[in-house]
């Protein structure tokens, strides 16, 4: 069993012993292996002691380590101060920046940190209490000094802010068309080697909230392409960073949006409560000073929580302002980086809602509109609208299995570029639905053609 089989075993079995969606990965793994984690939590050595058949804790090599130590590998522990030295570097991206300069100075900590061969893609994150307390003071704090320095090695300018945004919407193409795990990588090699710099130079006020605005951006998609590979933490803090940026940049928006993603990566995880209050908390936050298409955005991240939490009649309001916002918006006055909030878009936000409250009409009429109208490039999105189109069929005691194992199996023969934990698990979850028809032949045949697809369930 390879460490990225043993991961995704440990999280399937803490998912159906918990109802809790973890993401243990292959780098944690070899850092269990290289002792450079002797004591993971307590849900982490229950699933592994499951899959792996051991009977304690120590016979999997793991024992507990005495407080106020580290746990180096080869020796009983630290001084306190390593151990309070890596706490604070890892605390310093996990709040809000008391300066324009703290905050771009926590945020090339963290892309340093993420680049480094033993913690790439698992760094340790702000826990859910952590984001809320964030979230919290993100409300309840305002911003008039707007970021500008005037020394620095280099002079800072507007053409210098156009090349990250436009290297930001390459980027997210490439996120897109071919999943969170592609270039997710290079994003950050690019945070680190281009962007860092520019926060360090100087610039005028100005300027100054442009580049923040596109760090903002660029730090929040890095942080949705590590959602997307399934590093949960890291993302977490990459979202914490993206804040803190669009914060010192006065866009509401922008914050907005993070925490919106916040929200969507909460809900996925099955943390449907706090995916609701990051949902609302984005909307009092904005102040009303947002676009209505940005409205319609949050409204539809409220909507979703509220359709995982099983209430109807309140998502089914919130549903009704997004449609009411996205009609009421002009795509021209929009910000730029709210293109893919389109009406494909609107469709699969629909089309999950009913999806998940059981409606299957309902959700195959909105998921067949947003897998026809989605664009090309974007492979990801049609794909789970069509999965949720597939997963229709598959609902309630009549289903048209035959129907959805077709749909499904098409889905993930497109999806096979894809590097996608998300996607996966959403291949998962279909396959999951398919249990009640297991002997159906239809449903061997998918499961026989998707058992080595690289998107299959796997």
């Amino acid at each position: 069993m390879s460490r990225s089989e043993l991961a995704e075993a440990v999280n399937d079995y803490l998912w159906n012993a918990t109802g809790k969606r973890y993401a243990l990965d292959a780098h944690a793994i070899a850092r269990y292996e290289r002792g450079k984690v002797r004591w993971p939590s307590a849900a982490y050595r229950s699933g592994l002691k499951a899959v792996l058949g051991a009977d304690s804790d120590g016979d999997l090599g793991f024992h507990p380590v005495p407080r106020g130590r580290t746990v180096s590998p080869g020796s009983s522990g630290a001084p306190a101060s390593a151990g309070g030295q890596e706490r604070d570097r890892h605390r310093s991206s996990a709040e809000i920046g008391e300066s324009s300069d703290a905050s771009a100075e926590a945020a090339r900590t963290l892309w340093a940190a993420d680049l480094e061969p033993e913690t790439e893609g698992s760094g340790e994150g702000p826990s859910e209490p952590d984001v809320s307390t964030v979230a919290l003071r993100w409300l309840t704090t305002s911003n008039t000094e707007p970021p500008q320095r005037h020394e620095g090695t280099a002079r800072v300018g507007e053409d210098d802010v156009a090349a990250v945004n436009r290297a930001c919407d390459l980027f997210e193409a490439l996120d897109h068309e071919f999943g969170g795990g592609h270039a997710r990588v290079a994003a950050v090699q690019y945070l680190h080697s281009e962007v860092a710099p520019l926060l360090k130079g100087s610039y005028t006020a100005a300027v100054g909230r442009a580049l923040f605005s596109a760090a903002a951006r660029f730090t929040y998609k890095t942080g949705a392409m590590a959602y997307d590979a399934g590093h949960h933490t890291l993302a977490r803090r990459y979202f914490v960073q993206a804040l803190n940026f669009a914060r010192w940049a006065g866009d509401p928006a922008l914050a907005g949006k993070t925490l919106a993603l916040l929200s969507h990566q909460a809900n996925f995880r099955g943390q449907f409560r706090h995916a609701l209050d990051l949902a609302r908390s984005a909307q009092v936050g904005a102040h009303g000073g947002v676009t209505p298409g940005v409205e319609a955005m949050f409204a539809a991240m409220e909507a979703r929580a509220l359709a995982s939490l099983g209430e109807e009649r309140a998502c089914t309001q919130a549903l009704g302002r997004m449609e009411h916002s996205f009609t009421s918006s002009d795509a021209a006055e929009e910000p730029e980086w709210l293109g893919y909030f389109d009406e494909a878009e609107v469709n699969d936000e629909f089309a999950h809602c009913f999806h998940d409250l059981g409606h299957a009409q309902a959700a195959r009429r909105h998921a067949r509109a947003s897998r026809s109208g989605a664009r090309r490039e974007y492979r990801r999105s049609r794909t789970f609208a069509g999965l949720i189109l597939a997963g229709s069929y598959a609902m309630g005691g009549a289903g048209d299995v035959d129907a959805a194992c077709a749909i499904a199996g098409e889905v993930v023969a497109d999806a096979a570029p894809m590097r996608s934990a998300r996607v996966k698990s959403y291949v998962r979850r279909f396959d999951e639905s398919l249990q009640p028809y297991a002997d159906a032949s239809a449903v061997r045949m998918f499961r026989k053609r998707t058992r080595d697809s690289p998107a299959g369930a796997q």
